[in-house]
């Protein structure tokens, strides 16, 4: 049996705040499957790595814009 990863409270934070959204814009509370889902789609993974790309860069200071 393998230990999972433990999720820090940001990542936590972050996934009720995803669903807090979805909540509120649809009216209906998004399943764990359907943000789970949601997150694995090839649009999403590219936005979540351009924006990782663009924080890393300005810890660097280098210029973002």
């Amino acid at each position: 049996m393998t230990d999972k990863p433990k999720i820090e409270p940001i990542l936590y934070d972050a996934l009720n705040s995803v669903s807090d959204f979805v909540s509120q814009v649809t009216g209906v509370k998004p399943t764990q499957w359907e943000i789970a889902d949601a997150l694995k789609r090839y649009f999403v993974l590219n936005e979540i790595k351009d924006h990782i790309l663009m924080l890393r860069e300005n810890e660097n200071g280098e210029d973002v814009g």
